[in-house]
């Protein structure tokens, strides 16, 4: 099992409404997980429903978040005062 990727890791999908990547990214994710035999069973969050104050909501779309945290290593955004795209 790679590394950082537990049995009760938390993998989150971030996504929102007519975000053209996300069926991509969602495909690729699911792959990979089960590549590492694991269920490609995880959160997908629209990020447009998180609370204004919510850093999750300054993540481009899509992201995935393995424990909390980019999966590519990019820092957690500063709250965002809108959505980027």
């Amino acid at each position: 099992m790679a590394a950082g990727l537990g049995p009760s890791s938390d993998v989150v999908l971030l996504t929102r409404d007519g975000c053209v990547q996300t069926d991509r990214m969602r495909a690729n994710l699911d792959a990979a997980l089960r590549a590492l035999e694991r269920s490609p069973n995880y959160a997908v969050i629209d990020v447009d429903t998180l609370p204004a104050k919510d850093a999750r909501r300054g993540y481009g779309t899509p992201t995935i978040l393995l424990n909390g945290r980019d999966l590519f290593g990019m820092p957690e955004p500063e709250v965002a005062e809108h959505s980027p795209t």
